[in-house]
């Protein structure tokens, strides 16, 4: 690489794909962080099924104020990770430690026909910014390759959802790696898994440059076949 920080604005028409919240992590709430450390304690097992979530209790434990920890019982109710009725407290839901697998299976289902899709319809200029991560992530001996590596592994997703021509599925995508940093943090970011994952953004990248449909669906579907069965335990993918 150029240079010993990552800089994401190397690659401008990306950053536009991705969004600045994504861009600029200090841009990010406490209500976001709150959602994510609660998040990752419930896929870990240590707030199983059926227990009630005091915000007074959370806030305490995280180190804020309730307010953006309410914020983030809100979005975890909203999504259906959290249960709430009216006038009761908040509690885990039956298979709520299963979300970061479920939402793997979701995108098993969805991405490989938007890769389908998307293949030839990337334009130029972000298939340069592509090509130009490519280069940087490409594993080295440094680790100096490795931030680089989780930006393909994001900006590439994101793109194929962006150029894919269905809103739908692109939401979908989009909403589902909103939680890829909860999924990192839970322990699929190994160096081994960063280097595989890089192999196989290569070949998609460059099916779906080439235009061939088939060919980056079936790509897409090896890739994340192959992230399901190296998920490091029974609830984190």
């Amino acid at each position: 690489m150029l240079f010993s920080t990552f800089n994401p604005r190397r690659y401008p028409e990306l950053c536009m794909i991705l969004g600045e919240d994504i861009v600029d992590p200090e841009r990010r709430s406490l209500a976001d962080e709150a959602h994510d450390r609660i998040l990752l304690r419930i896929v870990r097992g240590e707030l199983p099924v059926g227990t009630e979530l005091k915000s007074t209790r959370l806030a305490e434990e995280m180190g804020m104020s309730r307010t953006p920890v309410i914020q983030a019982l809100a979005r975890l109710t909203a999504d259906g990770i959290v249960s709430q009725s009216l006038n009761l407290r908040a509690s885990v839901r039956p298979g709520a430690e299963n979300w970061l697998v479920d939402v793997h299976r979701t995108r098993q289902l969805i991405e490989p026909e938007a890769a389908r899709s998307c293949a030839g319809h990337v334009p130029e200029a972000v298939l340069g910014d592509l090509l130009i991560l490519l280069q940087d992530a490409k594993p080295v001996k440094s680790s100096h390759w490795q931030p680089a590596a989780r930006w393909l592994d994001q900006s590439l997703h994101l793109t194929i959802a962006e150029y894919c021509g269905n809103l739908s599925m692109r939401e979908i995508i989009r909403r589902c790696w909103s939680y890829k940093r909860v999924s990192y943090e839970a322990g699929n970011d190994s160096d081994a898994h960063l280097r595989e994952g890089y192999r196989q953004h290569d070949a998609i990248l460059h099916a779906l440059a080439n235009g061939d449909g088939n060919e980056a669906a079936a790509l897409m579907t090896k890739h994340l076949n192959a992230a399901a069965r190296g998920k490091t335990g029974e609830r984190i993918v």
